[in-house]
């Protein structure tokens, strides 16, 4: 054996074989390298997964976190697909976390041209491709040769045999792949740089912001006859318009408005459901929320993980509060503009007060918490309610602002119809150069059976001053006066005033 081996090494032919040799072992493993890494791709979707963390904020976005295991490779650069991510993330957002950064991403792409029917024919504009036909007599199919000219409005131009069809009626349109840059689903695809170079399997947490995440708050106020105490219900309402679906996802809501390099381009669909059609527990159960402070927001946790589905909205109950005092407020505003001139108009007709809920977000009061902002229905138990059972009337509805405990809310639920109002300029009269004075009159009407508070709010212009008045008033604001005036039940009140105002 060594004799042999010794004499190939010294002819000339033997170290030609020995040449040869070694190039066909050399092809072969690059050719095994190439394949290695052509297969060592690395696809992750979601059901690698070991959590997932969702932080909604009302402005239409969110932070997604989650953290999947990947088997990585020994090559020091390899590609990552990382999929199921909502086709509205924001790519620059992205941001990997391992425990010893042995992982880290050299470049980043994101593909959303995905698998369609007028995204494939778009891909074949200028290409050929196959158009299944049918003989109308025979049955027979076969496929005919053409050329995509054109794809627009779903509207294809064909090149048939040297002549131009706009359409053909055919059947289904074959092509004979599908093209690399596109993907069946959202995909980030990563070059990652693996430091260790050596295969391992490791956990990575994910985080990133998304587009069509949004949350609202959806109240109920429920009112006693005599609209003197109420019991406060409320759901939180979440849409998902990402493109994906969040599985058993912890969820968490930010409250407050947070301030963002740039406005939110990409609408969403409110679908929300009416709060009025939920079956409402009159007993206050405890929110499935956990309230807490984050930098100058507020953020609430749910107490388990929930499935938001694409294109799906879902409510959870939010907060609930019974028997908290209400006051009704009578609102009747003035005409200020008619301090400088001569009042000329006919005689003005009755108009309605506006009708106000007063709240104190008060822990004594059976509230005291932070209220987000969302829309709060008002219902009021009926006259003619049985014992049995007491049925409730919608009177009305308004927005709530970001409120704060220990804040006062005020919530306007329309126009009273028994409780109207008359304004008259009584005299005027301009005493020196941009000094006037004039007289005004009031006249209150309570058709009710029981006796209201009327807060007439006089806005003023100027430097002013009450020179007399039938009733205490207060100055509300610079420009703002308020009279607080009681009419009787089925009974007038007259608020008189005079007003010197400079310019």
């Amino acid at each position: 054996m060594t004799t042999i081996i010794n004499t190939i090494f010294k002819t000339r032919a033997g170290l030609a074989l020995i040449g040869l040799i070694s190039m066909v072992i050399l092809l072969v493993v690059e050719s095994a390298k190439a394949e290695y890494s052509k297969n060592s791709i690395i696809r992750s979707g979601g059901e690698s997964r070991s959590w997932l963390s969702l932080t909604i904020y009302n402005q239409n976005y969110g932070l997604i976190r989650e953290e999947r295991k990947m088997a990585f490779s020994p090559e020091e650069s390899q590609e990552v697909l990382f999929m199921d991510v909502p086709a509205q993330i924001e790519p620059e957002t992205v941001f990997i976390e391992t425990q010893d950064r042995e992982i880290k991403i050299l470049e980043q792409k994101f593909e959303y041209d995905l698998i369609t029917q007028e995204n494939l024919l778009k891909q074949y504009v200028g290409k050929q491709l196959k158009i299944l036909t049918e003989n109308p007599k025979t049955g027979e199919k076969s496929l005919l040769e053409a050329e995509l000219v054109s794809y627009h409005n779903n509207q294809p131009i064909y090149q048939i045999k040297g002549e131009i069809y706009l359409g053909y009626p055919a059947g289904a349109i074959v092509l004979p792949k599908i093209p690399e840059q596109m993907v069946a689903r959202p995909t980030l695809r990563w070059l990652v740089k693996n430091s260790l170079r050596k295969a391992q399997e490791k956990p990575i947490v994910v985080s990133y912001l998304s587009r069509g995440l949004n949350w609202t708050a959806n109240y109920l106020l429920r009112l006693d006859q005599k609209a003197a105490e109420g019991n406060l219900f409320s759901w939180v309402t979440i849409d998902n318009q990402s493109g994906v679906t969040f599985p058993a996802a912890q969820i968490k809501l930010v409250a407050g408005e947070v301030k963002r390099a740039e406005e939110v381009r990409y609408g969403v669909r409110r679908k929300g459901l009416a709060a009025e059609s939920l079956e409402v527990d009159t007993a206050a159960q405890p929110s499935p929320f956990r309230e807490e402070a984050l930098a100058e927001y507020h953020l609430y946790t749910l107490d388990k993980p929930s499935t938001l589905k694409d294109q799906q909205t879902t409510q959870i109950s939010f907060i609930e509060a019974t028997k908290i005092p209400i006051q009704k407020e009578y609102i009747f505003p003035g005409e200020g503009i008619y301090q400088r001139s001569q009042r000329d108009l006919p005689q003005p007709p009755p108009r309605p007060t506006r009708v106000y809920l007063k709240l104190e977000n008060r822990k004594e009061h059976h509230l005291g918490l932070p209220l987000p902002q969302g829309v709060i229905r008002v219902y009021q138990a009926a006259a003619g309610s049985g014992a049995s059972r007491t049925h409730f009337e919608f009177i009305g509805e308004d927005r709530l602002m970001d409120t704060p405990p220990d804040e006062t809310l005020r919530i306007q639920i329309g126009s009273a119809f028994d409780v109207l109002g008359v304004q008259k300029q009584m005299e005027w009269q301009k005493v020196a150069a941009q000094v006037y004075e004039s007289s005004w009159q009031v006249e209150l009407r309570n058709r009710r059976d029981e006796k209201v508070v009327v807060q007439v709010i006089e806005p003023v212009q100027g430097e002013w001053k009450i020179l007399s008045s039938s009733h205490p008033y207060e100055r509300l604001e610079a420009y703002k006066i308020g009279f607080s005036v009681p009419v009787p039940a089925r009974g007038e009140a007259k608020l008189t005033y005079r007003i010197r105002v400079e310019f």
